[in-house]
């Protein structure tokens, strides 16, 4: 039977069943999507079909680009190896609809793989084939994105602990709110990020967003640039991209008082269309009773704190971010991997990533760019990983208790007073002559540092 036949003999068989399925080519286009697909998802076939299944999508994807991210097979399944997934694919009426499929390649005469099958797995079915880490991250992230895209109109702020999820509560409470709130996390964690996705969601969307540092900026500097902030107010005339919709203080709580005199000032006054943002490491509050911060200035954020975590303790996050920045190499910088080994994932896991997010994201960027295979080895991993991983398994030398100068400068002169004496061979009358000191005085200093009887 010729491979056309056979092909054309699937068509036909796929073409009566009730049940959820589709098929791809060889180039990973839809050829087929049943009826069942598409009472499953709303998405009428003549849409779908034609359509080719990439498995990355870009940050501004469609529903219909998420959909047919979550149908695409992994290079796993184009080698001929049969696999099954859960997926959560976007319906049609803006929900999500989680499902398990199961992709069975179908060769041709020569071996090669020329359709792929897909069908969605029912729980009294066989038992499921396996299912590679490659296929399951990447299900789990494109679900991740189709949830993230419906709430907050962008798809790249990724998370599934419980801590990022209460965040993204918060964040969502936020979008329709012009009140003043704060971001605490360490450096890296995705604050800005967040901050700038609430923005953008929010009702100050067609507005400028604006940070500044209160750390590195001059306490003159900051003053000028509010002067010329309140120009550019929403409440003053012109284009709304050269308004302010959003000002972010970044390291709020080191923030000059003369400057957040004049914020608290201008706020009331003239910055009432604006939304301020405290971005820190460390608590207002704390930061507030130990006199850094005018309590004006900390109320004017106290509505909301959304508290982001570090990395290595949002467990599996960490692997779910890791695939999000492989797809994302693989989208913008063309490279070759699109998943990770198990001792990749491993590797990741161990580390404590003490640069966060952001020291995930370059440590992914530089194996990316470092790899020729389909899934990133321990070996593509950058030598400052690894180092940083060896540094990790040193063991750790105890903090020697914090001693006064003074303690210290007795330590000192006890030790010097013994040696003096151990050479003198006890000879008191010696020993303070070589120290340049009366007996009388060396007999105090002794009984006051406790070495009166040692020597004896």
């Amino acid at each position: 039977m010729t491979a056309r036949r056979k092909r054309n003999l699937l068509d036909a068989a796929l073409s009566e069943t009730t049940m959820a399925a589709c098929a791809l080519d060889d180039e990973r286009r839809v050829r087929f999507f049943s009826a069942g697909m598409e009472e499953l998802t709303g998405w009428p076939a003549d849409q779908i079909k034609g359509l080719k299944c990439a498995p990355f999508v870009a940050p501004n994807a469609t529903p219909v680009d998420l959909l047919t991210s979550g149908l695409a097979p992994s290079s796993e399944v184009l080698n001929g190896e049969m696999e099954s997934t859960t997926v959560v694919l976007p319906h049609r009426n803006g929900t999500g609809v989680k499902m398990t499929l199961v992709f069975v390649p179908i060769p041709n005469a020569d071996g090669i793989v020329s359709r792929i099958l897909i069908v969605r797995h029912e729980a009294s079915a066989a038992a499921p084939v396996g299912t590679s880490l490659t296929q399951k991250l990447h299900a789990e992230v494109t679900s991740l994105r189709n949830e993230f895209r419906r709430r907050f109109s962008d798809q790249s702020f990724l998370g599934n602990c419980p801590a990022i999820r209460k965040a993204l509560f918060q964040a969502e409470l936020l979008k329709g709110a012009d009140c003043g709130y704060s971001i605490l996390g360490p450096p890296g964690s995705g604050r800005r990020h967040l901050a700038k996705l609430i923005h953008v969601a929010g009702q100050h969307h067609e507005q400028s967003f604006v940070a500044l540092d209160c750390r590195l900026l001059l306490p003159d500097h900051l003053l000028d640039t509010l002067g010329r902030l309140k120009q550019l107010s929403p409440e003053q005339q012109g284009a709304p991209h050269r308004r302010v919709g959003t000002l972010l203080l970044i390291d709020a709580d080191r923030c000059p008082r003369e400057v957040q005199q004049a914020i608290v000032e201008d706020f009331a006054a003239e910055l009432t269309g604006v939304r301020l943002v405290a971005m820190t490491s460390d608590s207002l509050l704390a930061a507030e009773q130990e006199g850094w911060l005018l309590p004006e200035f900390r109320a004017l954020f106290s509505t909301l704190q959304i508290d982001l975590p570090p990395l290595h303790q949002r467990g599996d996050d960490i692997v779910l971010l890791a695939q999000h920045f492989i797809e994302e190499c693989q989208r913008t910088l063309e490279t070759s991997a699109e998943g990770m080994t198990n001792d990749v994932e491993r590797e990741l896991r161990f580390y404590r990533w003490p640069g966060n997010v952001r020291e995930l994201r370059d440590v992914i960027t530089t194996a990316c760019e470092d790899s020729f295979s389909v899934k990133l080895e321990v070996e593509d991993l950058p030598f400052a990983f690894r180092a940083g991983q060896d540094a990790q398994q040193l063991p750790q030398t105890p903090d020697a208790p914090v001693q006064s100068l003074e303690e210290i400068m007795l330590r000192f002169e006890a030790d010097v007073l013994t040696q003096t004496l151990q050479a003198c061979d006890g000879n008191k009358a010696e020993a303070a002559r070589r120290l340049g000191m009366t007996r009388p005085r060396l007999y105090r200093r002794l009984k006051t540092l406790g070495l009166d009887d040692d020597h004896d």
